[in-house]
This record gives C-alpha cells, sequence and structure tokens, in this order.
C-alpha cells in the first residue's frame, strides 16, 4: 500500500473518531450507545496508524493528528470516572461504613468482650483491694484527700473548666484518635498488640469507676463519664475490632496467600478505622465543653446514652436496601 492509498482509505475513519471525540470531550455518557461502540472500534484501529503512518513517513502534521487522535480516544475511554468529594464521603459514611461495620461484627463484639473482661477484673479488683486503683487511676482524678470533705461533682469539673475549651476538645480528640489508630496498627502483631492496648484501657476504666464507688461516687463518675465515654469508648472498641481484623487476616489467612489475605484484610480494618472520626469527634466536642459544664449529672447520663443510641441506629439501619413490597 502506497502513502497516498494509506491516506485515502483512513482519512474518513480519522475524521469520524474525531467526530466522537469531539463530542464526547466532556465525558463518554455524552454519546449514544452506538456512538460508544463505534467508538471502542475505531480505536484500535487508529491507534495502529500511528505506527503506519511514522512507516509510511507521512508529513509531521499527519502524524500529530493521528497521534492525538489516539491519545484523546483512549483518554475519553479509559477516564476514570470523576467522583466529587463531598459525594464520596457522604456514601461511606450513609453507606458504606455502616454496611462494612455490619459485615465485620464478630471483631468488634470479640474487641467488646476484651473490653468487658478488664474493666469487669480490675473494677472487683479495685473493689476488693482499693490501694491498687492508685495504680491504675490517672492522677488528677484523684479522689484522696480530706475523707470529711465530700468530693463533687462540681469539685471535677472545675478542673475541667480552668482549661480553655477549644484547645482541650481538641487535645482530647487528639488523643482518643491517637489511641484507636495504636489499636488498629498494633494488629500487624497477629492482633496481640491490639488485645494488649484494649485490655490496658478497659483495666483503668474499671479501676476508675470501682475507685469511685468506693468512695461513695459512684453516681459522680457515671456523670462524668457517660456524656462523653460511651461513645468515646465504643469507637475505641471498633477502631480494635479493626486490629483484629487485620492481626486475623496475617494469623490465619485461610484460602488467600497470607499476603493477600492482609492486603484485603488492611484495607478493611482502615476503613472501619476511618469510619470512627465522626464519633471522636462528637464524643470529644462533648468531652470538652459539655462534661465540665453545669448540666446536671442525669442530663449528662441521658445526653451519652442518646448520643451512642443514635450512632448504633446509624450503625444498623443506615445502607440497608430497601425492600419493596409485591403485590
Amino acid at each position: 500500500m502506497t502513502p497516498a492509498r494509506f491516506l485515502e482509505t483512513r482519512r474518513p475513519a480519522w475524521d469520524r473518531l474525531e467526530a466522537l471525540v469531539r463530542k464526547g470531550r466532556f465525558g463518554a455518557r455524552r454519546l449514544s450507545e452506538e456512538e460508544l461502540y463505534e467508538l471502542t472500534r475505531l480505536y484500535p484501529d487508529v491507534a495502529i496508524d500511528v505506527a503506519r503512518a511514522r512507516m509510511y513517513r507521512l508529513d509531521e502534521r499527519t502524524q500529530e493528528r493521528i497521534n492525538t487522535l489516539a491519545i484523546a480516544a483512549h483518554g475519553l475511554l479509559y477516564r476514570r470516572r470523576h467522583v466529587e468529594p463531598l459525594k464520596a464521603l457522604w456514601r461511606f459514611y450513609a453507606y458504606d461504613f455502616p454496611r462494612l461495620f455490619r459485615r465485620l461484627w464478630p471483631y468488634v463484639t470479640l474487641a467488646v468482650a476484651l473490653f468487658a473482661v478488664g474493666a469487669l477484673g480490675a473494677y472487683v479488683t479495685v473493689r476488693l483491694r482499693p490501694s491498687v486503683a492508685y495504680i491504675l487511676v490517672p492522677r488528677g482524678l484523684d479522689v484522696r484527700g480530706d475523707p470529711d470533705s465530700e468530693v463533687t461533682q462540681e469539685d471535677i469539673s472545675e478542673r475541667f473548666r480552668q482549661i480553655p475549651q477549644p484547645p482541650m476538645a481538641t487535645g482530647i480528640m487528639a488523643n482518643n484518635i491517637t489511641v484507636a489508630l495504636m489499636s488498629f496498627a498494633f494488629g500487624i502483631t497477629a492482633g496481640i498488640g491490639t488485645c494488649y492496648v484494649i485490655f490496658v484501657n478497659a483495666m483503668m476504666v474499671g479501676a476508675f469507676v470501682g475507685h469511685f464507688v468506693n468512695h461513695g461516687l459512684g453516681y459522680v463518675c457515671w456523670s462524668f463519664l457517660a456524656g462523653h465515654g460511651i461513645l468515646e469508648i465504643f469507637a475505641i472498641l471498633i477502631s480494635g475490632g479493626a486490629g483484629l481484623r487485620l492481626g486475623l487476616a496475617m494469623a490465619m489467612p485461610g484460602p488467600l496467600t497470607r499476603l493477600a489475605a492482609l492486603r484485603q484484610g488492611g484495607r478493611e480494618a482502615a476503613l472501619l478505622v476511618l469510619g470512627t472520626i465522626p464519633m471522636f469527634i462528637v464524643a470529644g466536642t462533648i468531652e470538652g465543653f459539655v462534661t465540665p459544664s453545669h448540666l446536671p449529672g442525669g442530663a449528662k447520663i441521658a445526653l451519652g446514652v442518646i448520643v451512642w443510641g443514635t450512632a448504633m441506629a446509624w450503625l444498623l439501619l443506615a445502607g440497608r436496601d430497601r425492600v419493596r413490597n409485591v403485590t
């Protein structure tokens, strides 16, 4: 075939492909089904024409046109779908994350069980041997002092009010997210590190509650903890479940190779941790602004239960397919 014959036979295809590319420059969805099929049929031949044009030593302008057409058609066919960040974020939290949580609920349940054992064990130990509490209870909330003076919720809240609230809320969120990330990241140790983080935090909470109950301040303790703590601990346990998912994928890959299981488990675990961020934001905000406030203790407890109940309703109900009634 001569260069002139090549130009004569192939030029109509180039013209048609150019028209299709021009019509679909804002996305392949602008093309009809027939036009899209025609585009997929023309593109491979034009891609070969790039090499043919060089072989026939056509003029540079023609070669540039064919090359540009091939690039444009490839980009139109294989262009990644444009995803709006806000819509993607909404879809993740409204659909994908709740579904992921329900699929991985056994791992979260295991984390909850570990926490319950550690917290209950520390609580019972502190109730039987009060001196153990001074090893586990964080400083700054120690209720020891004048035995004749009564420590109230107001005494505890006042310590928080002395700290500027916005920086405190930010610091609380950062600390909680750090604990969650640790419980997730330590899953790489086949889940052993995750179990350690969960168990240590559980013992601190159990000892904390037991310490206050020993001093007759059980209600004060719950009014202090419940507002933010129920949701905060739950989010940490979800992150712990993510760490266990990662660890068990590594320890027991099943029919997959260990590397493939680790990739799949790591991806699911990372998304599970990412989904807890709104919970930490809400819990940190409550802890920074509501916990040290003058609200009654009962209102703070009720707030904690309501917030946690709302989160559970979201995780258990959101993202479910609608059931259509068949008549």
